[in-house]
């Protein structure tokens, strides 16, 4: 059965000189988790040294997010894992109430958000 209606989903991608910002909007759920997996994986490879440097800085907005399933948890959790094996710093940005509510309640919130120190060893809101 197809869905009528399928939810809104939408990533743009900005290369800057302080790293990527990918802008998440709309559901990240079953339906769009792969989609959001597609996009950042390549940010986080390393690539050939000579015509490609990883970012060093990828940061996800998330100030666009309706809402997160366990799907989308889970693809923020292979992120999470494939930015810790390439070095990548993976922020998660304008946390929007939902996603904290979730990373609350599955006790992934410090582990998704390790990353939230400023060089100064403050502590960003809304960073991780």
């Amino acid at each position: 059965m197809t869905n009528p209606h399928p939810p809104l989903f939408g990533l743009e991608v900005d290369h800057g000189p302080d790293g990527v910002v990918v802008r998440v909007e709309g559901d990240l759920d079953f339906e769009t988790h792969r989609e959001l997996v597609e996009a950042v994986t390549p940010l986080l490879a390393p690539g050939d040294p000579a015509r490609h440097r990883p970012a060093g800085v990828v940061r996800l907005d998330f100030a666009g997010l309706h809402c997160i399933d366990s799907s989308g948890l889970s693809a923020l959790l292979l992120l999470r894992r494939r930015a810790d094996e390439t070095g990548v710093r993976l922020l998660l940005e304008a946390r929007p109430v939902a996603l904290e509510r979730v990373l609350v309640m599955t006790g992934t919130h410090d582990h998704l958000t390790a990353h939230e120190q400023d060089s100064d060893g403050q502590g960003r809101p809304g960073t991780g």
